[in-house]
This record gives structure tokens, C-alpha cells and sequence, in this order.
């Protein structure tokens, strides 16, 4: 699996983050592997309110992709509140791959 991170200027986004960050994601793609790839864009959102931080996932599965964006009051809140969405999210997509479109059976009685 491959992993890219896209952060602001050195030193607003903490290592650990990145590192928890990481370590989820590998998580994901243990569970699923068909997850090929993630892009985590960490930005500090300008507009309205000041000091809005912004952390953004896209999780390439066999072709298709999944994206979330949330922002909060820090990096680690926004990236807290990006993996959970994330983790419901796969969770959804595992279990449909699980559940059998029709159900057959070659009993004869």
C-alpha cells in the first residue's frame, strides 16, 4: 500500500499525528487489500473562521475511491474525526463484499 501525505509548512502538523495516522491506515489495509493507496492532505483552512484546520483522506480501493474531509479546531481533532468516518466507511464496504449477491444451492433432495 502505498501512503502520501501532503502537510503545511514543517512543524504544524505533529509526527505523532502522522504516525497514528499511518498506522491506521495500514490497519485498513490489513483488513481490505484491495486499498491500494491513501492520500492524506492536512491544510489550514482560510475563510471564515480563523485558525480552521482541515484533514483530508482518499482511499484508492481496486479502482474506485473513497474520500472524506472534516475540519476542526486542530490537525489532531480533524484527522480523529476523518478516521472514524474513514474506519465506519470501510467497515460498510468489507461487509458488502462479504454478503453474497443470491443465494444459490446445489442440494438435491
Amino acid at each position: 500500500m502505498n501512503i502520501e501525505f501532503q502537510t503545511p509548512s514543517q512543524g504544524l502538523v505533529k509526527e505523532w499525528i502522522l504516525k497514528s495516522i499511518r498506522d491506521k491506515l495500514v490497519e485498513f489495509h490489513q483488513r481490505d487489500k484491495e486499498i491500494s493507496k491513501a492520500t492524506v492532505c492536512f491544510k489550514e483552512q482560510a475563510g471564515l473562521k480563523t485558525g480552521e484546520f482541515v484533514c483530508e483522506i482518499l482511499l484508492t480501493i481496486f479502482g474506485d475511491s473513497l474520500f472524506v474531509h472534516r475540519s476542526a479546531d486542530s490537525f489532531e481533532q480533524a484527522a480523529r474525526l476523518v478516521l472514524t468516518e474513514l474506519s465506519e466507511k470501510v467497515d460498510k464496504i468489507i461487509k458488502q463484499r462479504e454478503t453474497p449477491d443470491e443465494i444459490t444451492s446445489t442440494v438435491k433432495v
